[in-house]
């Protein structure tokens, strides 16, 4: 690579997703992310100091993003990204969670591949694929991608998450970062942001100003999706639902986003093509004694969580209203 080919760069504003952590990591080497960035806030899991080591060896960039304000974590982690000011113009630029993985279909699958396939693009919108619990209901430590194989048919427009949004973009055409989309264009058409979506199709002239998901003229899947997995399993629910909204201050979950999300209609098993390569990042960064005690360590917190939560009557409810649906939703 020389100075003036483009990076990768990913942001992730993060708080208490210790035991997923890695894969999600592998996963985006295994993409070619360049830079990893990532905030943590909050973290009481052992979210931050997990993601410290990694720091301390070199394969992602931590940030402490605790704040003693009532702000969005969001906010303040994006404003600190760009204060950092690693990107360059040329430079790529994603903001993506931890619970989604971005599945690029084209090339040797990674990033690069993605905008060598769209070589006029400087905005690229990749469309979410929802993928449900598939019906189980115990966490286990193992790959998110191995477990939860069903998703929303790629042509569900309902609900309107089901084709939300995230956007990789070069920072000379936007000066801003969104959850889905950046904002504050620098330039003033929406032809000068070259703006594409994941089957390389240019983007409909209003995005330029508004909107986080696709619609029917702007939805494609062809050449990248972002797999998210927004549920995981129904006990790993319970401890979401406690943490709380990623991007939003003191919002509680409970069945109605439960069965918003719980999207199983398709089986979906495309993102194993780069499996091979992620099981290869992840026994790297397990080989470190420390980075697998700290992860083990936020694994046995999250069963210990589980554990104390299906004690709860609130819980044990919302526990068999979830596996009630699932019964239902199998057995379809």
């Amino acid at each position: 690579m020389t100075e003036q080919d483009p990076r990768y760069i990913s942001v992730t504003p993060m708080k208490n997703e210790g035991p997923f952590v890695l894969e999600w990591i592998a996963h985006n080497l295994a993409i070619g992310v360049d830079q990893i960035v990532v905030m943590t806030n909050d973290c009481t899991d052992g979210t931050d100091a997990l993601l410290q080591r990694l720091d301390d060896r070199g394969i992602v960039t931590h940030v402490d993003n605790n704040s003693r304000r009532q702000t969005s974590p969001q906010r303040r982690a994006y404003n600190s990204f760009i204060k950092m000011g690693v990107a360059r113009p040329q430079d790529w630029v994603v903001v993506i969670d931890a619970d989604e993985h971005i599945n690029v279909k084209t090339g040797d699958n990674t990033l690069r591949a993605l905008t060598e396939a769209i070589p006029d693009a400087k905005t690229i919108s990749m469309t979410w694929r929802l993928f449900g619990n598939a019906g189980i209901e115990r966490y286990e430590d193992r790959f998110l991608s191995d477990q939860f194989r069903r998703a929303a048919r790629e042509r569900t427009i309902r609900p309107p998450q089901a084709w939300g949004f995230k956007t990789m973009f070069q920072p000379e055409i936007w000066a801003g970062l969104g959850v889905h989309r950046p904002k504050r264009p620098t330039v003033e058409t929406m032809e000068e942001c070259h703006w594409y979506n994941g089957s390389g199709e240019l983007m409909p002239d209003r995005y330029y100003s508004r909107s986080w998901r696709s619609a029917r003229d702007s939805v494609g899947y062809d050449l990248v999706q972002v797999n998210h997995y927004a549920l995981k399993s129904c006990e790993s629910y319970l401890v979401k639902k406690m943490r709380g909204r990623a991007h939003h201050l003191g919002e509680s979950l409970g069945m109605e986003y439960w069965d918003m999300m719980n999207q199983n209609a398709d089986a979906d098993s495309s993102i194993d093509v780069i499996l091979d390569r992620k099981r290869g990042h992840y026994y790297d960064l397990l080989s470190d004694p420390e980075t697998a005690r700290l992860h083990h360590m936020s694994c046995d917190l999250h069963r210990q969580q589980i554990s104390q939560l299906r004690e709860q009557p609130e819980m044990q409810d919302l526990m068999q209203q979830m596996t009630a649906e699932t019964s239902v939703k199998t057995q379809e």
